[in-house]
């Protein structure tokens, strides 16, 4: 076989390991097959938990052998992952590859992925990975996504299922509306403002909001009833649920990134579509006290901003044990 059909195989064969390795929750092994230098990169971005980006060997181990510490359990490549769409291409020494993989630890999942490659001493590392979940149908919290009329464009499975009685919100006539006529007001001009600043010409990451709140009324016990409106991929989306599923799933965050008793009530004020300083009124902390726990939150969770925030604490359910 000749080097230029030699080396895609090869390339291939290390993307492949390095990923079994993973799945196996080998650290040694995952790890042999990367340039382990600071200039070395692993950039992801992830619906529910945004953008993450570990720069230099030593902050890409320690992530690793944290993830393969709290979730051991191992799963094998062959019947749970393959690939879609792999491109190769080699200039000499350095190589990079495209592909979709579907399938991973965590389920029957679709993600974008681009590696590259060097060769040193013969042998081919991984220097960068670059990791995309595809589209917000993978989200694990309901989402509806609507135009700047609120007209329903597209539900995912758990919205489907939990609209049914939902008691807060209804579809008419493919419209989205708040089940009390009085709210239904309040959820236009959240769907305003987030087209408003969708169609800005600001840059997403200097927006400061990028989740607005909006209060339904109260369940049948008095709880209070929101949805979220948020912006994820250049779209406009809904994602609500009812009070029970919502303390659950903030009961899980706690246990999952190691939230603090003080971090997990201003996580669930920030849910709850609170800015800081009426947060500070609420707990009776300092906005600045507010301001160093909410970044301990994003350092906790990989997150950039109050909006992944929240979908990330509505998305997120007890590890499988």
């Amino acid at each position: 076989m000749e080097d230029s059909e030699a080396d895609p195989a090869a390339i291939l064969g290390v993307i492949r390991a390095e990923t079994d390795a993973w799945l196996q929750r080998d650290f040694e092994a995952w790890a042999d097959h990367w340039v382990q230098s600071p200039q070395t990169r692993r950039m992801e971005a992830w619906v529910s938990l945004g953008v993450r980006v570990d720069e230099g060997w030593v902050a890409i181990a320690a992530r690793i052998k944290k993830i393969v510490e709290r979730f051991p359990e191992k799963h094998t490549f062959a019947g749970r992952v393959r690939w879609e769409k792999v491109n190769v291409v080699i200039d000499r020494d350095m190589a990079w590859v495209t592909f979709d993989q579907i399938g991973s630890d965590t389920g029957e999942d679709r993600k974008r992925q681009l590696r590259i490659l060097h060769r040193i001493d013969g042998v081919w590392k991984i220097g960068c990975a670059v990791v995309m979940e595809c589209t917000v149908e993978e989200a694990s919290c309901p989402l509806i996504e609507v135009d700047a009329d609120v007209q329903i464009l597209w539900t995912n499975r758990l919205a489907r299922e939990r609209m049914l009685g939902h008691p807060g919100l209804a579809a008419a006539a493919g419209r989205l509306r708040a089940r009390r006529r009085e709210r239904d007001a309040g959820l236009r001009d959240a769907v305003r403002s987030a087209f408003y600043e969708l169609q800005s010409q600001r840059p997403l990451n200097v927006v400061p909001k990028q989740a607005w709140a909006v209060k339904l009324g109260e369940d049948a016990a008095g709880v209070s009833l929101y949805c979220w409106v948020l912006l994820e991929d250049g779209r406009v989306l809904i994602s609500f649920d009812d009070a029970e599923t919502i303390e659950r799933r903030i009961a899980c965050a706690r246990e999952v990134f190691n939230l603090s008793p003080a971090q997990t009530r201003l996580a669930r004020l920030i849910v709850d579509g609170l800015e800081l300083a009426a947060a500070s009124d609420v707990l009776q902390v300092s906005v600045n006290t507010l301001r160093t726990q909410l970044q301990r939150i994003f350092d906790k969770t990989g997150v950039r901003s109050q909006a992944a925030l929240v979908r990330t604490l509505l998305s997120t359910e007890a590890p499988t044990k």
